[in-house]
């Protein structure tokens, strides 16, 4: 078939031959066509019995059928709305849809797969219509990731560390902030929203990100859950965030195209440069956004710094006094211990909130705990994995009692009931493996001075010391049996002279006792 060619061309010919008489050689050198072609297009005018002069109502559609017969669509009734949900399917081609359509009507032979794609993707073509945006000054910002990253040498280690390049387009003047960071997690995320907005000299109406888990955290096409950490910032500035729409990038053209420029005028530029602090690339891209927001539109006057400055920055609302403190927000069930986990430390709320749902908010420097939007704790926030920060006033009593136990205070108390009483208490905190052995300990010989008194305890206390008993379990044996009362009264530090009778039982008997009943306690 021959190639086909415009009608107007087609018009031009028959009119150089027909009404000029003019040869097809100086015709075809005219049209700028071979020769055949001018004869290919006399011989199909000829065939195809129009008058000539072609009347004016025969448009160039009605020409193109007469002049190319073959090319006219043949109708095969191609129910292309089935064949379109048909390829929404998983694993849908349109090679096996052609076969099965061929199959149904040997006819349907004539019509190539090539030509079945072609049809089926003008059918396609239909469906969607784009609409042009053009963006109001001063109305909205879209923020969003470059796919290229950047990266910088650790100067002792030489290791390279990755950074993710956040960039930032005004939709009115298409002015351009970017810079490098570590991470795409919120506390990054939400400083790099303050620094644009500085750079932008104002904060617009709206914001448009992408549907990344700091921006985002339940997509949807119409109501999607916005991250209250986000949401709380764009609250602070007064501006609304909107996201795009997931695999939509239409919806965000101005950071698409804002991402390229970026990639081809920064980070192509910096491809070669070795840098070896995050803050000393941060200046040479600094350096080469001047340049890109300086240079020249290629399709129109002015440049991106010209709009920005003439209508931009008039019409973006005022900046708030003081720059928004990034801070993170989330929600944790406080555990048995009423203790929460954020970042792998943990830290208190009152006693009286454990295993509830607190709400959190995480800065540099500090962790809020909150409850029912009410505030109900508040820590500095720990640097290092691990550590445990508990107030006291978040403890029951009990636990009170044991945080608050130390061994300086425990011999203190000792010392009030007295000498020995201390002494005793100072050899069993002495053998103590850790701090809760000391505090039970300790609680162990309040327990029966309450029983038995101050007085009575001195006195065990003495007499144990005296023959070698030095634990617990020897203070409270002697005191149950009230094996000390063999000792005559007004006993002192130093003994009585031992008095060698038959009758009388000394030291070494009871000491037997003693060893007797600390083995039938081992072996209970």
């Amino acid at each position: 078939m021959a190639r086909m060619i415009s009608m107007r061309v087609v018009r031009d010919i028959l009119a150089y031959l027909l009404d000029r008489n003019m040869t097809q050689r100086n015709t075809a050198r005219l049209v700028g066509v071979d020769r055949t072609v001018v004869l290919k297009m006399l011989n199909r005018y000829q065939e195809s019995g129009l008058p000539w002069p072609i009347p004016e109502n025969v448009s160039d559609a009605q020409l193109k059928e007469v002049m190319y017969p073959s090319a006219k669509r043949k109708d095969f009734s191609i129910n292309f709305d089935v064949i379109h949900e048909a390829m929404q399917g998983k694993g849908a081609t349109l090679a096996v849809l052609h076969a099965e359509w061929t199959e149904d009507a040997p006819d349907r032979n004539t019509l190539s797969y090539q030509q079945f794609c072609k049809n089926y993707d003008k059918y396609r073509r239909q469906l969607s219509i784009s609409m042009r945006r053009a963006d109001q000054f001063g109305e909205v910002a879209y923020v969003d990731y470059s796919g290229m990253t950047a990266y910088y040498f650790d100067p002792i280690s030489m290791q390279e560390i990755t950074c993710q390049i956040f960039i930032g387009v005004l939709g009115g003047s298409q002015y351009t902030y970017c810079e490098a960071m570590h991470t795409q997690r919120m506390r990054d995320w939400l400083s790099c929203h303050a620094r644009m907005l500085s750079y932008f000299g104002g904060v617009p109406h709206m914001i448009v990100p992408d549907n990344l888990k700091a921006a985002v955290t339940k997509a949807d096409r119409f109501f999607p859950t916005i991250n209250e950490s986000y949401r709380t910032m764009c609250r602070y500035y007064g501006m609304m965030p909107f996201p795009a729409r997931a695999g939509k990038p239409k919806d965000k053209p101005k950071a698409e195209a804002g991402v390229l420029l970026v990639q081809r005028w920064v980070l192509f530029v910096l491809r070669n440069r070795k840098f070896f602090s995050l803050d000393e690339l941060n200046r040479e891209i600094a350096a080469l956004l001047i340049k890109l927001n300086e240079k020249p539109f290629q399709k129109k006057s002015g440049s991106r710094k010209l709009k920005w400055i003439e209508h931009e920055l008039p019409a973006l609302m005022p900046l708030p006094a003081q720059p928004y403190v990034p801070a993170e927000w989330g929600k944790i069930r406080a555990a048995k211990d009423y203790h929460v986990e954020i970042e792998r430390s943990f830290y208190s709320v009152p006693y009286r909130f454990r295993n509830l749902e607190i709400e959190f908010r995480l800065t540099d420097t500090s962790v809020e705990l909150l409850h029912g939007g009410e505030a109900i704790a508040s820590h500095e926030r720990s640097k290092i994995e691990g550590t445990v920060s508990t107030k006291q006033d978040h403890q029951p009593p009990n636990h009170k009692a044991v945080s608050g136990w130390s061994a300086d205070e425990a011999i203190s108390w000792a010392k009030g009931v007295g000498e020995y009483t201390a002494k005793m208490l100072g050899i069993q905190l002495e053998r103590s493996r850790n701090f809760m052995s000391g505090y039970r300990t300790t609680e162990g010989m309040k327990s029966l001075c309450k029983r038995y008194g101050e007085q009575r305890l001195e006195e065990v206390c003495c007499y144990a010391l005296a023959n070698s008993a030095t634990s617990i379990s020897d203070v409270r044996t002697i005191l149950s049996k009230n094996l000390d009362h063999l000792l005559p009264r007004g006993f002192s530090e130093n003994p009585a002279p031992e008095i060698a009778h038959e009758n009388i039982r000394g030291a070494e008997y009871y000491a037997r006792i003693l060893n007797a009943t600390k083995e039938n306690e081992h072996d209970e």
